[in-house]
């Protein structure tokens, strides 16, 4: 990731813009795949070209949870490694948030138009898919509150820091995200 779009002196669009111009070339490289800029974003953002209609699609993420143990075997999460089965999770799913677009700048305009307003949460570069959640530990970790918000990434500029839209999600001393009760420094 370069440290460009980090710098605070260009304008968020102008950076937002960036990204999607480098994601746009990446993506013309490997045809109806989904691409994305580093590991950090394969949350957050991915890019299709489409070879046929010569047009773009941009990808993002989006917060499911499941309460009951049939939704949890809907989502593909119902058992672990180690033989314990999951009776609640929360996990991230992959939609499409634009349209179809010829360039890069109708893809950042397809973008910002569906993100606007809605409920995101930002996540290091260190979290797993898939957060397994039983039922002892849903009061200190209530998977419920990201249902349907977006996935951000700290890395990646493409949401505004609104204090009213992004959701009480705490990280710790290192950077973590906490899973259990809230407290120490809130992200925004």
């Amino acid at each position: 990731m370069r440290p460009i779009y980090e710098q605070s002196r260009i304008p968020l669009q102008i950076r937002r813009l960036m990204i999607f111009d480098e994601i746009c070339c990446k993506s013309q490289k490997y045809p109806d795949e989904v691409v994305y800029l580093t590991s950090e974003s394969k949350l957050a953002l991915g890019v299709m070209y489409l070879q046929e209609k010569k047009r773009y699609i941009a990808f993002g993420g989006v917060f499911e949870y499941a309460h009951t143990r049939k939704e949890v075997i809907e989502q593909g999460v119902h058992h672990l490694p180690h033989d314990e089965y999951v009776m609640c999770a929360i996990t991230v799913k992959q939609q499409a948030f634009t349209k179809p677009v010829r360039t890069s700048t109708e893809l950042l305009w397809h973008w910002n138009h569906y993100i606007k307003n809605r409920r995101y949460t930002y996540l290091g570069h260190d979290v797993q898919y898939f957060f397994p959640v039983n039922d002892e530990l849903e009061m200190d970790y209530p998977p419920h509150r990201y249902h349907k918000h977006l996935v951000a990434t700290m890395h990646l500029p493409l949401w505004d820091n609104h204090k009213t839209l992004t959701t009480p999600a705490y990280v710790d001393k290192k950077g973590r995200l906490r899973l259990k009760g809230y407290p120490e420094k809130r992200l925004v």
